[in-house]
């Protein structure tokens, strides 16, 4: 697992270096006015209804079930592998024409408080970015299939070939005045990535039921049945999880938009920020933790988990730490310039804030739902998972009128301590985390303390501020016999290792 985490998290950091290019770019050329906001109403108009039946369906569903059919029956692999495909393939069709028909009444209901010209706008952008979902469906499909053999390559790849994609939509758009030709950033590199990942998995024999170069056979009735009806016992619990999720973000999206369209700019902007380290950490510790748990005895399982927790926690709780108590002054290094203006560095910031306090928690509690759907404990995970997109919605809906923008990124703190708090006790692993969490608060105060008191706009005062937060929480590790170990011990362990 090890292997694959590192790999994912190499492969990510160039994706993010072009996204951090591509989001400056836009902030500059855009700011977070009418252009932005209509592109990210239109970018969720398509993304919702798609992750209604893809996110969970793909890496709980068919994942798990992929890698150990490839294990025990490579030939119920491929008929898993071809009824997938047809099924999401057909379903993304309908929906290109579902989206086409009913895209202004979709983005009324997504943007109630965008104006009649950002309403427009946003239609036309979604009527070009609904022929991406096909494209997207099938890469994220061929991704998967690449990862079950320990192949990241795919995974890697797609947040470069996206952020390219929009930073040429995004300079286009500019030079031509034509701001519709930024949903394009959206559309056209799923294309590419579509016609590649074809390619690739074709190309390495990934679709072949014995990895080889011979041709693939035939797929029966009865091995369809199989693999079709061991799919749906898997997904049946997490059918309700797409609506909550889904649901959750239309509403933060909707919140959003009555708070003003530059909010709506703005959730994305400080999202980036976040999501770039989901990306670097989260995302790869939980695909690498579906496709090795999946191969673990239970016994195994609960050793892992045990040994995972508090390196997580060491890492991400001074990232959290730093990003909070650095918010506006990240937001000022990042987007200050040219058509990003002293309003939109004002919300972003605040919404930085917000989104930041929950990055540990987020981290470990995907890692351990992972685990679970790994483990096929689909109905716990929909439990889990329901309380927390709803705890999402709740916060949204109840709180924005009091709170404002930042009541976005804490209502996504609230859901990430909700599914940590709720996995960590499907796993029965509550007492280790809450022992853990209380060793570590004195450093968390202290990180607070120091960190705040060297925050301010620019870049010396923001890079102070964070290296102020790495020497402390370093130094409490070193001074803590039992952080000690996990740092020293385990570093010295691995390295070790890979030398002999």
């Amino acid at each position: 697992m090890a292997s694959i985490f590192l790999r994912l998290v190499l492969g990510g950091i160039a994706g993010k270096l072009l996204g951090i290019v591509r989001e400056v770019l836009l902030a500059a050329l855009f700011g977070a006015g009418r252009a932005v906001g209509a592109n990210r109403v239109a970018q969720t108009a398509t993304m919702v209804p798609v992750n209604f039946f893809t996110a969970d369906a793909l890496s709980a569903g068919f994942l798990p079930l992929y890698v150990r059919y490839r294990q025990d029956s490579p030939a119920l692999a491929v008929a898993l592998y071809r009824a997938v495909r047809t099924i999401l393939g057909g379903l993304s069709v309908l929906l290109v024409v579902a989206l086409l028909l009913l895209r202004k009444l979709w983005i009324a209901l997504l943007g109630p408080g965008l104006d009649a010209a950002a309403a427009t706008l946003a239609v036309a952008m979604l009527t070009i970015a609904a022929f991406s979902v096909p494209f997207y469906v099938l890469y994220a499909l061929y991704a998967l299939v690449a990862l079950a053999r320990d192949d990241v390559s795919l995974v890697n790849l797609r947040a470069c070939v996206q952020s390219v994609g929009l930073i040429g939509a995004t300079l286009l758009a500019y030079l031509t005045g034509d701001v519709v030709l930024l949903a394009w950033g959206f559309t056209a590199p799923y294309v590419v990535l579509f016609l590649w990942g074809a390619y690739w998995v074709r190309r390495r024999g990934y679709l072949r039921a014995d990895g080889g170069d011979g041709s693939l056979p035939p797929t029966s009735r009865a091995q369809y049945a199989v693999a079709l009806t061991m799919f749906w016992r898997r997904l049946r619990p997490l059918l309700l999880l797409p609506v909550l999720l889904q649901g959750s973000i239309a509403v933060e999206r909707a919140v959003g938009s009555l708070l003003g369209i530059e909010v709506v700019a703005a959730t994305e902007y400080s999202r980036f920020v976040v999501d770039s380290l989901m990306a670097l950490i989260a995302a790869p510790l939980g695909l690498a933790s579906l496709a090795a748990f999946a191969r673990m005895r239970g016994d195994e399982v609960v050793a892992g988990l045990q040994r995972l927790i508090a390196p997580v926690l060491l890492v991400t709780i001074p990232l959290s730490v730093a990003l909070t108590v650095n918010a506006r002054g990240i937001t000022s290094v990042l987007y200050a310039r040219g058509a990003f203006d002293d309003r939109a560095v004002d919300v972003t910031s605040v919404m930085l804030l917000g989104f930041s306090l929950g990055i540990w928690a987020h981290v470990l509690g995907y890692t351990f739902v992972k685990v679970l759907n790994a483990r096929g404990r689909n109905r716990r995970v929909a439990v889990v998972n329901g309380l927390s997109f709803g705890a999402a919605a709740v916060v949204n809906l109840v709180m924005w009128r009091y709170w404002g923008p930042v009541t976005i990124g804490v209502a996504a703190t609230v859901a990430s301590l909700v599914m940590l708090l709720g996995s960590a006790l499907s796993l029965h692993l509550i007492r280790q985390l809450v022992r853990l969490l209380s060793l570590l608060a004195p450093a968390v105060a202290a990180t607070v303390v120091v960190g705040w008191a060297l925050a301010g706009d620019g870049l010396l005062r923001t890079t102070a501020s964070c290296v102020a937060i790495g020497l402390v929480w370093s130094g409490y590790t070193v001074l803590v016999p039992s952080l000690r170990r996990v740092v020293v011990t385990e570093l010295w362990t691995k390295v070790a290792g890979r030398t002999t």
